[in-house]
This record gives C-alpha cells, structure tokens and sequence, in this order.
C-alpha cells in the first residue's frame, strides 16, 4: 500500500527546537570538558563550595558563549533562504516575473515540503509564475484588442473607398454598404463585449438577488439564439426539470445565451443540441450538449481564455469573449462551468450554480 504524503518532513519549529537542544548539550559538554579537565590536572587542593560555585559559574559562561556562537552560525541555514527570498520578491515587485527561488535539488519523497521555509519558497514561485502569466495575458489582449478592432475598421476604409467611386452601379454601392453595416455592426459587439468584460472582471459582489424560474429562462434563450440562426435548421431536445434558483437574473439569461449561442455556431445545419436541467442540492445543474466538431484536448484548456477561437473558421462569427464572460459571471454567481469533449465529435458544456 502506498504510503500517505504528509505536508512537512519536519516542522520548522520542531527542527529548531531539536537544533537549540542539541547545541545546547554539546555546548555544555564542551564547557564542562574545557572547565573540568583543567581542574582535575592542575588542582590539587581540597574541592570546596566556594570552588563547585565557581566552577559550575564557568561552564555556565562558556556554555552560554559556545552556545550562542553555535546558535549565531546556524542560523545562516534560515537566515540564507529569508534573504533570497527577500530579493526574488523585490525583483517581482518591480516587474521582473521569471524570476524563481531556488529550492535545491533534493526533494523529499515522502512529504511535500521540508518545512514551512521550504513551503513559502514554493509559494513564491507559484505566486511568480502566476503573475507572469497573467502579464503574459495581459499582453496578449492588448495585441488581440488591436488586431480584432483593426480588421473591421480596415474593412470598412475599404469599402467606403469603393463607394467614393463614380462607376458603381447601385447594386455594387447596396453591397459595400451592406458590408460596411456587417462590419461596423461587429465592431460595436465587440467594444460591447469589452465594455461588458471590463465591468464584470471589476465587479467584486453580485447585489441583485431574484427567484428565476431556470427553465423557463433556458426556454426563452433557445427560442431568442433560434432566430438569429434560423437558417441553420437546429433542433433543440430539451429536458428541464422545473427549476428555480435565488440569484441575478440578468447576468444568469447572459450565461444560457452565450452557451446556447455557442452550440448552435459550432454545429452544423440540421445537427440536434440536447439540453438537459435538474435541480441538486442547493443549487442547479444544466448541461448543453451540441453534435458539432468537438473541441481538441490540446484547446480545451484555453477555451476560457479571453479572445480565444478554437476555429479560424468561425472569426467572423465572434470575438473569442463569450466564454470568458460566462465564466466570470458563474464566478460572481457561486456557479462553476466544465467542458468535455472527446476532441473529435460533440461538446458538451455543464453548468452548476449553487445559492449563497
């Protein structure tokens, strides 16, 4: 049977208890060799209290002194870490995330950490790596920002170029039109989308809080996701239990219209989307399953991410948002969302949300 893995090999206070213990004895032995051998070579008179007094006074001096000394070398051992430590958090302090502590190379196999010293080293690089790559993500919205509200703008320039011409029919002229109408209206989504994102990611508490019938919300985002693709032939099997949750129902309708919107978009015309609902201890359980492409297992980890498409395919249909708005809403909510797919066929989206 494999043996449980404790948290510490030994606790810090522990190991410096058992430390000062043992430097204190071998201190004392120490002092007491260093008094007493002396005495018995070079004393030849006859022991009295005065003498036991001053020979217990001196090996309590030099004890204390060889002690101390002991003790003041030893405490390089945490001494040492605290100021590498120290000087990694200042670089961190001032930007500089790839910085790590080194915690050595000599693990211990049968306990997570060596001692709380050891565990706030590993902390710190967590702390770091976090950090580093949240400035990688911020660095990465600020590239994706530019790029998605460049395309639409360039596109736009292009068309209205076109329109400046004398040439055109009025045909030609309805269709640049139209597409600069297409593309004005997909930038306004976007900077909507941002807006949104913005708020919510500053948003620390959820201050509305209304009985909303689930179901009949769910209903109602199916029939509104149905006719904005009502050429696509989607068929919705769906099956709700009556469910009722005390929350915001405004951000709540945002999350069915984002998963809704999201299956029918990665599925393909005539394909069926199941939507099952039950009620669980303190809360709901909904899951959304599509018969589109599937998600890659390499994808599935960044799906939440701001910006992120899993397909080049279906840019035009979005701005990679819509999931990182719905899982920050479950997390203002008390809900949590998970995605299973098996990479090749089918995703399926499952939401809970629990009442505070």
């Amino acid at each position: 049977m494999e043996k449980t893995k404790g948290k510490y090999m030994i606790s810090l206070r522990t190991y410096f208890s058992i430390g000062a213990i043992i430097t204190l004895c071998l201190s004392c032995l120490v002092s007491s060799a260093l008094v007493l051998i002396p005495t018995v070579l070079f004393y030849h008179g006859e022991i009295s209290l005065k003498l036991m007094v001053m020979i217990c006074l001196a090996v309590c001096s030099l004890t204390m002194v060889i002690g101390g000394a002991a003790l003041y070398l030893g405490s390089v051992y945490f001494v040492r870490p605290l100021e590498e430590m120290g000087k990694v958090v200042q670089k961190i302090s001032k930007g500089d995330f790839d910085v790590r502590v080194d915690r050595g190379a000599n693990r211990v196999k049968n306990a997570e950490y060596m001692h709380e010293l050891d565990e706030l080293e590993a902390n710190i690089n967590l702390m770091a790596e976090e950090l580093s790559g949240m400035d990688h993500m911020r660095k990465d919205f600020v590239s994706n920002v530019s790029h998605e509200m460049k395309t639409p703008v360039s596109s736009m320039m292009g068309f209205a170029e076109m329109l400046l011409e004398d040439d055109l029919s009025e045909e030609e002229e309805k269709e640049y039109l139209l597409m600069i109408y297409d593309e004005s209206k997909r930038a306004s989504n976007l900077c909507e989308n941002m807006l949104k994102m913005s708020r919510l990611e500053n948003q620390a508490m959820v201050t509305k809080h209304e009985d909303v019938r689930v179901d009949e919300q769910i209903r109602r985002s199916i029939i509104v996701v149905s006719e904005k693709y009502s050429g696509r032939e989607i068929e919705f099997d769906v099956d709700l239990a009556p469910m009722q949750i005390k929350t915001d129902p405004d951000l709540l309708n945002q999350v069915w219209i984002n998963i809704i919107d999201n299956a029918v978009k990665y599925s393909g015309t005539g394909k069926r989307i199941h939507v099952f609902g039950e009620n669980i201890e303190k809360g709901i359980f909904v899951a959304v399953e599509d018969e589109g492409i599937g998600i890659p297992l390499e994808k599935q980890k960044h799906i939440f991410d701001a910006f992120y498409q899993c397909e080049e395919s279906h840019k035009g249909e979005g701005n990679g948002l819509g999931l990182s708005i719905v899982k920050r809403i479950l997390e203002l909510i008390n809900g949590e969302i998970e995605c299973v797919s098996d990479g090749s066929s089918g995703t399926k989206m499952i939401i809970k949300v629990y009442e505070k």
